[in-house]
Formats: C-alpha cells, structure tokens, sequence
C-alpha cells in the first residue's frame, strides 16, 4: 500500500472529456490532477468520450510527475462500474468516490479494484481511493466511512453539495452551514493517519477570498484543498506547505529532544522551550512534508 504520507496541497479538477484543458492542465503547479468523470462532463454523451481520453492522456509522460486521480460518477448510476473498469486501463492512481454515504459504497470500489488487480496481474493496493463527504448521511457515518479501507490515503470535504443536502444556505462570511463538518472532517482523518482535503472555494477569482479559505482550512488541519482554477494552485501550495520558520523549529524541537533524551527525560524544558512528544510528532511530520516538496520540486526541474 502507499505511505500514508501524502503531497496533495493541491487537487485540481480537469474535464475529463476536455483535451485542451488536459494538455494545459501539464503546465500547472498542482500536486494531483483530478481527471473528472462527474459533474464537468456534459451531456452524458460526453462520458463514453472521457473515459477513453483519460485512459490515452494519464499514460503521457509529461504526467508523471503529478499524482493522477480519475472522480467517478456516482455509484448508483449506470455509468459507475464501466467509468472503473475502463479508466483502469491507464496510468491512475486512484479515485475519488463522489457523494460517498457509507462503509458499503467503499467496501464495494475496493473489492472491484481488488478483482481488476487480480484480473490484470497488478501490484495489490495500487489504487487508492479517497471518498468525498458531501452530504449528511456521508457526516453521520464518517468514521465507518475512514475505517472501511486500507486503500483510503484521504478524506475529503465537499461543501457545495453538503450545503444543498441539508437544506442550508451557503454564507460565504460566516460559513455557519458547513463549520461544523468542516472541522470534523480533518479530525477524523488524522485519528486514521489520513490526509485531510479542503473544500472547493468556488469563487475563483477571488484570491483574497481563497487565501482566507485557506488560512482557515490550515489552522482547521487540512493538508490540501480541491481546486477548480490553475490560478488557486499556487497559492494552495503556499499555504499548505511548512514556513522556513516552522521547518528550522522543527530541527530545533528534534535536536533539543535528544538532549532531554540524554538526561533520561520524555518531557523537559530546556533553553527556555518545553520539549515533548506532541511537538515532536509534529516536528518529524514537518520536516518529511519539506522533503516530500523539495522531491516534487525536483520533478518540475527535470
């Protein structure tokens, strides 16, 4: 299975019928790419036709270096089981599970993934999936829902469409009608050692809008949101990424901790600074995410 570890500041959405919004899509900052099969690809005709351009697209090399995602169509549709057995042709690594409400709608992805694995030979566990909790059953049922697979990398908030369902209204000022799931997402997720994706923001245009979304969605514990515009990546991956700051007091905490280890201490404070486990858990998460990002950077310089 893949490390729990996961670079996915940015997640950004590309029609998957749209070939000259995929081949653009190489130029971006984006960590993952989103290759749609859901609510971007209209008339349903179009359904047939991205399938088979994603198979054709995700195999290019020049895709290599993002981490490639493919959003299936709900699964009760009649277009879900051929959107899985067809894209699984290609170079993907996994899928987002639209409007994921139970364990059982998991259960039932990772057990055809399982069968495509066997089928074709494939590494076990080389999908990954990451279900989106855009409704109120998906909330109610949320830690079922983190539980039900060892394939899952991530949890992922869909506020629009959790909005809709509950019959709310979508304050952009107060975000009173998604607060609630929106801080229960990412402490769900981390309890699982999952990475945690924010929202949309829908409002792309608006990069003082999106910074303020982001902000929120830091001190709230995501690790990435899903992006709708090329112009949200990079600020996206500002955010979310560690500050030099924090990454020089993370070495700091890790060289004070062997210290408090010499003296045969767990918890001690020592130049001033309380040294202990909690920093140091997230002292070691941070400096792996700064090595995670300087790999990525590497990848845009070849």
């Amino acid at each position: 299975m893949k490390s729990n570890l996961q670079l996915l500041r940015s997640m950004m959405f590309v029609p998957g019928h749209n070939e000259k919004l995929i081949e653009s899509a190489v130029k971006s900052t984006a960590d993952a790419l989103i290759f749609d099969l859901e609510d971007s690809v209209q008339p349903e005709s179009n359904k047939l036709l991205a399938r088979g351009i994603i198979v054709e697209k995700s195999k290019g090399k020049e895709f290599n270096r993002f981490q490639k995602f493919v959003r299936l169509n709900e699964i009760e549709t009649e277009f879900f089981l051929q959107d899985v057995l067809t894209v699984t042709q290609g170079n993907i690594d996994g899928f987002l599970l639209s409007k994921t409400n139970t364990k059982e709608d998991v259960q039932y992805l990772d057990q055809l993934l399982t069968s495509i694995e066997k089928d074709r030979k494939l590494e076990a566990g080389k999908f990954t999936i990451i279900p989106i909790l855009e409704s109120a059953l998906s909330i109610v049922n949320i830690n079922e829902i983190a539980l039900s697979s060892k394939r899952i990398i991530a949890l992922g908030f869909g506020s629009e469409d959790y909005v809709s369902d509950i019959q709310g209204i979508r304050d952009f000022e107060t975000n009173q009608s998604i607060s609630f799931p929106r801080q229960l997402v990412p402490i769900v997720a981390r309890a699982h050692g999952l990475e945690a994706i924010d929202a949309a923001y829908i409002k792309v245009h608006d990069l003082g809008g999106l910074d303020r979304h982001l902000q929120t969605g830091k001190v709230l514990g995501y690790g990435g949101m899903w992006i709708l515009h090329p112009k949200q990546n990079e600020l996206a991956n500002e955010v979310f990424s560690p500050t030099e700051q924090e990454y020089q007091d993370s070495v700091n905490f890790l060289r004070l901790y062997e210290e408090a280890k010499k003296i045969n201490k767990g918890v001690a404070i020592i130049e001033g600074k309380f040294v202990g486990p909690p920093l140091i858990t997230k002292s070691k998460d941070i400096i792996a995410r700064v090595e995670l990002i300087e790999k990525r950077k590497n990848h845009f310089k070849n």
